[in-house]
């Protein structure tokens, strides 16, 4: 049964852990520090479900590489901006207003982003502002129809020859969207950036090979076909895939068996449902009291008029 099957004949909804607002799917607009210094070229992405977060960020100078591309043929340079990202995802916690996160499960082997966040949303946008007062990033809601929203835990694999071995990652899905990420089955040193350990290492394609051991993919849904619109690995992105292969219930409650064919030496996947749930709604919009909404009305034809017409010109 594909993921979407066996959430419709064994939905487990788990407790929601977040808003029901914050479900869905988020891409950033702007992160803005309290330098004053502004990022709106950084590609970020964030998937959230009931009690699991899964996220991907590229900034602007990570060079993109064709799926042909060997990495022996590039520079030291160029391999160490190619490691130079984030991706993963983590457990997810809630105590008005703040959302926290634990257990990242990531790209990078240390956690670059360690505060919670103080999160408030109005229609597609929601606002993240750092306790700290750092930074302040502003996410935009993407569109979905309904559908599927989901939360796994990989706990182990088992090879073709029936060894099996635990091996860390994730998958959350909101409707048309997805952050699958995959753990490294040799860990680099705690702490240690991954553009660091290739660009000090004395064979630093050798060194990258063993950082993309990671990937985490962002996905999105036409139809019944998933494609990689980002990924830690650019050599990945635009192709399609299954989300995951053929599952089956496990012999242990609340798991499912994977069956993987596209993955050479790899033939099942064991993962721990957070939460599985289908046909959920994703909104773009939020509740608004009585009188607030009266108001909106009113001045419909200064605040509200205009920007459709500048919509029409544009279409």
């Amino acid at each position: 049964m594909t993921l979407d099957e066996i959430a419709a004949r064994h939905p487990q909804p788990n407790t929601l852990r977040v808003p029901a607002w914050a479900l869905g799917c988020v891409q950033r607009r702007s992160i803005t520090f309290a330098t004053g210094i502004e990022d709106t070229q950084t590609r970020v992405f964030w998937v959230q479900a009931h009690g699991m977060t899964g996220d991907l960020r590229i900034h602007p100078d990570r060079p993109h590489i064709r799926a042909e591309t060997s990495l022996a043929t590039l520079d030291r340079k160029t391999l160490s901006r190619l490691a130079s990202i984030e991706g993963g995802v983590a457990s997810t916690s809630w105590s008005s207003p703040i959302m926290s996160w634990a257990d990242w499960i990531g790209f990078q082997p240390y956690d670059k982003y360690p505060e919670p966040g103080v999160m408030h949303r109005i229609g597609d946008c929601m606002i993240e502002f750092a306790p700290s007062g750092a930074y302040v990033e502003d996410w935009r809601f993407l569109p979905s129809a309904p559908g599927l929203l989901a939360g796994l835990h990989l706990v182990n694999e088992t090879d073709t020859k029936d060894n099996t071995y635990p091996r860390s990652g994730g998958l959350v899905v909101a409707g048309d969207h997805a952050i699958r990420s995959l753990g490294r089955y040799q860990e680099l040193p705690h702490g240690t950036r991954c553009q660091d350990f290739v660009a000090n290492s004395s064979d630093p394609a050798t060194a990258l090979e063993r950082v993309f051991q990671c990937v985490t993919d962002y996905l999105v849904r036409d139809g019944t076909t998933w494609t990689i619109a980002a990924s830690t690995d650019p050599r990945r992105e635009g192709l399609n895939v299954s989300l995951t292969g053929p599952l089956t219930c496990g012999n242990e409650p609340g798991t499912l068996i994977e069956t993987v064919h596209d993955t050479p030496g790899i033939a099942q996947r064991l993962w721990r449902i957070d939460s599985l749930e289908a046909n959920m709604a994703f909104s773009q919009s939020t509740p608004l009291a009585a009188d607030s909404l009266a108001w909106l009305n009113r001045e419909a034809d200064t605040l509200i008029e205009p920007l459709k017409t500048k919509e029409r010109k544009v279409a």
